[in-house]
């Protein structure tokens, strides 16, 4: 058949089917080039016609050794297309062989090795199957499942729009082909009717990835290329073209499906790109009437002109359609859903108002309630603090000065902790309690501080505690301010040579007593108990009644050197002395220890192989993996570093590298138990998975999702409220606040 322009007479090129009829091919368009409208014997390039031309290889022709031609399915602008028989195999295959002036035509040798390549990526049930890539006789060619049928152009030709049934069953099948391909990165940049086949089984096949690329390599003109009336507005342009643009003509093809008509029109280009940026097309309910007008609405969704604006994948397209639950039929066939699949499944609609309002009031409501009521009733408003964490630190080095010791140390840190042991020792004694006046009394917050005349290199994590580093160097110092300032613990670390022969002088400790607010005359001295680790030659205690506690009785035990106070502890009546040494451990204890250890290597180990399993069977998620990694690893190593305590020292380095390995440690774990168990998960359970696949995917505008987070904030916020009651209630019975 002769295929001419009916404006210069110059040959059109064409491209055939497997079914013995040609289907047109287009090239690289120029945006001014002008395009006639396709009449209704024109709109479908299936006009084969007998002739005698049997093309280059006569039928009985054996090819490479290995294929015998059985005759010419059509030529195009890509060369010409066999059936023939594959006598290794003993099956029909479709061979494509470039023009016979193409063997030094590097671009196009280029671009037939690049749809062998590109094809050969995808493989699923609707796309055509690349089986490999030949020469004969210095003819290039492909080797290519054969499909016995016809092209979508040809049966909408013959018999108009596709009964509504129909057509879904075919957008569906074309949407999960689409989707196989843009899984690998492939962008078909080329879908039509033309190249869409449909075999005698009735089952859809996409072919002719001659243009197809890339996600990342299309750019420039190489954008251009493809067929305008199936063009996105962006791909028309001439910008980069990425899978919405695939989406677009999906759109497209699924209109003309229902109703047999195109959605644009245009006499050039120029009208066709002004229809789709400011036209609707004629709606699909108005030309049939038994059409679902959801069909109609994830249509105009798919030909939005911004592409930002369009379903997210052809899973997503596929899901909207009417009945469409592809999810379930994953799961049905026995597969293992992919993340994607999993994502573009589910409700694509948010909560309805008449449940997303409740739901937000009652957050907000909860969020605006806190301050006056659950946190009134909590530890932490319950506790006299006078002064913030700078101020309590020059206290703290005021109190030094006046106890004998104003040098300026070189390095010093501080954090807040909570008195635990005195909040249980005041719930298990017997009486009515009240926690407002006990910690008037004694604030259960405390304020510690260490400070040193040299850097406080604290190994191996850099991180500060009240005893890393050891409190071993002369003129260390640590200290205890409740949060009202009032001392509650010093200890300084004297010389560690003393040449003085001088008897030691007497301490006065009315200055300690001062700090610790407390009043002398109503302590007497007692035997002292405590033996401070630092250096002394004398030691004194004092014990007497705490203001604000009645029947509660503390010592102060202070210890000098040479006159100097270096230790003062108050020993309160839930203070605990520390665990000099370990019990001697049981039989018991030991093969519970063994068992934990045993138990941890198991899991890990069993974890590691099924995450190896699912890795080789294709079915973890690794990008989810990842994502899941690099979340972790950031947050645990900003938590690890930011809390190290920063020295202008090279010890620095170390902590650095200590505490970025423990983060690469939990997040491969994480990355580790993810793949391993994230499968299993999505084969049984997929639709707990649906928002959560959304967020890794970085759908973070999904209604859905949104939804999801409002309802999981609505249940955080009763869980806080219960918590709340529940800590009033326990209040109401003598106990503690939280």
């Amino acid at each position: 058949a002769s295929h001419t322009c009916s404006k210069c007479g110059a040959a059109l090129p064409l491209s055939t089917g497997n079914n013995g009829s040609s289907t047109d091919e287009t090239i690289a368009i120029p945006v001014a080039q002008s395009i006639r409208p396709l009449s209704a014997a024109s709109k479908s390039s299936i006009s084969f016609t007998p002739s005698v031309d049997e093309g280059r290889f006569l039928p009985g022709t054996l090819v490479a050794g290995r294929y015998r031609i059985i005759g010419l399915l059509g030529r195009g602008g890509m060369g010409e297309v066999y059936r023939a028989t594959d006598l290794m195999l003993a099956q029909s295959v479709a061979l494509k062989f470039l023009p016979e002036d193409a063997a030094n035509n590097e671009r196009l040798l280029e671009r037939f090795h690049s749809e062998a390549r590109i094809a050969r990526q995808v493989s699923h049930p609707n796309v055509c199957r690349v089986y490999d890539i030949g020469e004969a006789d210095g003819h290039p060619f492909i080797s290519m499942e054969y499909i016995d049928g016809e092209d979508l152009a040809g049966l909408l030709q013959r018999i108009g729009r596709l009964p509504s049934d129909k057509a879904l069953e075919i957008s569906r099948k074309l949407c999960a082909g689409l989707a196989a391909a843009h899984e690998r990165g492939v962008i078909h940049r080329d879908l039509k009717p033309q190249n869409i086949m449909l075999n005698k089984r009735g089952e859809v096949v996409i072919m002719d990835f001659g243009l197809a690329a890339v996600a990342d390599a299309l750019e420039g003109p190489e954008a251009r290329n493809g067929t305008p009336g199936y063009m996105s507005p962006e791909q028309l342009r001439g910008d980069s073209v990425t899978a919405k643009s695939d989406i677009y003509a999906l759109g497209l093809i699924i209109y003309e499906l229902f109703t047999g008509k195109r959605a644009y029109d245009g006499a050039t280009v120029a009208d066709l790109m002004r229809a789709q940026e400011t036209a609707r097309p004629v709606s699909i309910t108005s030309i049939a009437s038994d059409v679902d007008p959801a069909v109609e609405k994830v249509v105009l969704r798919c030909l939005q002109p911004d592409p930002i604006q369009r379903p997210a994948s052809a899973l997503a397209v596929a899901a909207a359609l009417p009945g469409g639950d592809p999810l379930a039929a994953a799961l049905a066939a026995g597969e293992t859903p992919s993340p994607q699949l999993v994502a573009a499944s589910g409700e694509t609609e948010g909560f309805r108002l008449r449940y997303a309002v409740p739901c937000l009031v009652f957050v907000l409501a909860v969020l605006s309630a806190i301050p006056f009521f659950i946190q009134q009733n909590s530890m932490l408003p319950m506790t006299p603090a006078d002064f913030p964490p700078s101020v309590l630190a020059q206290k703290v080095r005021e109190a030094a000065a006046e106890l004998g010791y104003p040098a300026k140390p070189t390095d010093w840190s501080y954090w807040l902790v909570s008195a635990v042991p005195m909040t249980r020792y005041f719930e298990n004694r017997p009486g009515s309690k009240d926690w407002r006046k006990i910690f008037a009394a004694r604030p259960p917050l405390r304020f510690l501080y260490r400070a040193s005349p040299r850097y406080l290199a604290a190994n191996p994590d850099g991180y500060v505690r009240w005893n890393n580093p050891a409190v071993d160097l002369p003129g260390m110092m640590s200290a205890q301010l409740d949060s009202r300032a009032r001392l509650v613990q010093f200890e300084m670390v004297p010389p560690l040579y003393d040449k003085s022969s001088a008897a030691s002088q007497p301490f006065d400790p009315a200055p300690v007593f001062r700090l610790a607010g407390l009043d002398a005359s109503q302590f007497h001295e007692t035997a002292p108990s405590y033996v401070p680790a630092v250096g002394f030659d004398s030691r004194q205690a004092w014990m007497g009644p705490v203001p604000g506690l009645d029947g509660v009785n503390a010592t102060l035990e202070l210890a000098t050197w040479r006159g100097k106070l270096t230790s003062f502890v108050t020993q309160w009546p839930w203070t605990q002395p520390p665990v000099t040494s370990e019990p001697p451990i049981k039989l018991r204890d030991i093969a519970f220890r063994i068992f934990e250890y045993l138990l941890l290597v198991a899991a890990l180990s069993f974890a590691a192989f099924v995450a190896r399993r699912n890795i080789r069977a294709g079915r973890g998620d690794r990008q989810g993996a990842w994502r899941v990694a690099t979340v972790a690893f950031s947050l645990f190593a900003i938590l690890e570093i930011a809390r190290a305590h920063p020295i202008p020292s090279l010890d620095i380095v170390g902590y650095l590298f200590v505490n970025l390995s423990g983060a690469m440690a939990i997040s491969a774990i994480l990355w580790m138990g993810y793949i391993a168990l994230e499968p299993a998960v999505r084969a049984r359970w997929p639709h707990s998975l649906i928002t959560w696949n959304r967020l890794l995917a970085g759908q973070f505008g999904d209604s859905r999702l949104g939804s999801d987070i409002l309802a999981g904030a609505a249940i955080a916020m009763g869980i806080l409220v219960f918590l709340g009651w529940r800590a009033l209630l326990a209040q109401s019975h003598g106990g503690p606040p939280d």
